[in-house]
């Protein structure tokens, strides 16, 4: 990897933001805004949606970089050529472009979010503060996921809460000044299915992780919960496709379209990590969840819009 990736190149920078996992944070937002337009598309707004967008991409990468930081910082993460996800630990990404990149994404993000409040004010049913509190717990959570979260069992929860309730409910609310069940519903299926490209990393990763005191649920539970984690959390995206679909806000032919592909995706990538358990060999799992939470973010919100 070193001889053929110059230190802080574009493509340095480009792999250390993890392109391939900024799906999930497109993802919250196309379900949130695909759920917004068929529920009222006279209130749809797209220049608030793509802002709603650029702000999520904007706090991911700062997430991820922080996440490659403190683990390498703590010594968690050690280089290994093989894993091109690790460009910060091989070396390929100083500390200065890693920590300038984060100040801008971090910079950006909230400026976005403040273009935001101004364009929603006067709509919204507490004068804003809502949208100032929902900022705030993101931030809060970018860094504390890398910092804290992680390391004490709480990563899924931090998961569903920053790549579901919080994204999807709130560009769903910034659209149309109310929250629904039904965003409730898309929220999960965003935050569960999100959740299965941690539950896999952690999966690969649970005894180095164990050993250097990081303390995630797969590393806690066990590498049986581990892989059955991993087929449950597909099926709850697939339950509330169905509570969707019950509720009005897609018609059956979306359902099928939406949940069939994802389901057959999903449980062919499960019986994968069932016959590969452990190694770098896992990565191929690795790669192919953001492959399948992206296409049923896709399909949803046109069954949605």
């Amino acid at each position: 990897m070193e001889e053929k990736i110059k230190v802080n190149s574009l493509k340095a920078w480009f792999l250390g933001i993890r392109p391939t996992s900024l799906g999930a944070s497109l993802m919250t937002v196309l379900l949130g805004t695909g759920l917004a337009h068929g529920f009222n598309s006279d209130l749809f707004s797209w220049p608030i949606a793509i802002m709603c967008w650029l702000f999520a991409w904007c706090m991911h990468i700062a997430a991820n970089l922080i996440n490659d930081v403190v683990d390498y910082n703590r010594g968690l993460d050690k280089s290994d050529p093989e894993r091109i996800d690790r460009i910060y630990a091989n070396g390929l990404l100083t500390k200065k472009v890693a920590y300038a990149t984060i100040s801008i994404c971090l910079a950006l993000g909230c400026l976005i979010g403040l273009g935001i409040l101004y364009l929603v004010w006067d709509h919204l049913l507490w004068s804003g503060w809502e949208i100032v509190l929902m900022g705030l717990v993101v931030i809060l959570c970018t860094f504390l996921y890398s910092t804290t979260f992680a390391y004490h069992g709480l990563g899924d929860l931090a998961v569903l809460l920053c790549f579901g309730l919080i994204p999807v409910c709130g560009t769903f609310y910034v659209l149309t000044y109310t929250v629904t069940w039904d965003a409730i519903w898309a929220s999960v299926v965003a935050g569960c299915s999100i959740d299965t490209l941690l539950i896999v990393n952690n999966y690969r990763d649970r005894d180095e992780d164990y050993e250097a005191g990081k303390y995630t649920s797969v590393g806690i539970l066990g590498e049986p919960f581990g892989r059955y984690f991993y087929l449950i959390a597909g099926l709850i995206c697939v339950t509330m496709v169905v509570l969707l679909y019950l509720d009005g806000a897609i018609s059956w032919i979306g359902l099928l379209y939406s949940a069939v592909p994802y389901l057959i995706l999903h449980i062919g990538s499960w019986v994968k990590l069932n016959r590969i358990r452990e190694g770098n060999a896992l990565n191929i799992i690795y790669y192919e969840s953001p492959r399948n939470f992206t296409l049923l973010g896709l399909l949803l919100t046109i069954a949605l819009w």
